[in-house]
């Protein structure tokens, strides 16, 4: 993992703990077990998919000069950025889980910024790859969530194939 990825990674959750402290200092975190429970859980379903992720791709956090491969094994036959789905699931899950609005906000600006950020990759990742990364793009169509995939499979078991 480069430098500048590394402070990335620590600003990105600064900010989101600045946020939870603002909700705190202005009383504008309204905590719930119900929040807290779901919470947690979405951070750790979004954790998990994260490791998954880098289980398959280990230089995820690389350059684009440093990635050889297109990785497409895995989670990554689901979705194009389990990584980035998994890091915005538990910004949320952390927000929830105060139940902090500021957090909730933060959360929601860093999940645009790592969509920009997919978007981006993609691009590079299609100059570097070419038609090997437009085939996988094709078949695997959704970025965070397989929803074109789960349509896919589920049109195919209601119409078997003679």
């Amino acid at each position: 993992m480069s430098k500048s990825a590394v402070v990335s990674v620590i600003l990105t959750w600064c900010f989101l703990v600045a946020g939870l402290l603002i909700g705190f200092i202005f009383h504008l975190n309204f905590i719930s077990p119900l929040c807290c429970i779901t919470g947690w859980i979405l951070f750790l379903i979004g954790m998990y998919i994260h490791y998954l992720s880098h289980r398959v791709h280990p230089k995820a956090h690389e350059t684009i000069d440093e990635i050889n491969y297109v990785a497409t094994r895995g989670i990554y036959s689901w979705i194009r950025h389990p990584g980035y789905l998994g890091i915005m699931l538990a910004f949320f899950g952390v927000a929830i889980a105060f139940g902090s609005i500021p957090a909730i906000i933060i959360a929601t600006i860093l999940s645009v910024l790592h969509y920009i950020q997919a978007v981006r990759e993609e691009k590079l990742m299609l100059r570097k790859f070419g038609r090997t990364y437009m085939e996988y793009m094709e078949k695997v169509p959704d970025r965070f969530i397989p929803l074109r995939k789960l349509i896919r499979i589920l049109r195919d078991r209601s119409n078997p194939k003679p």
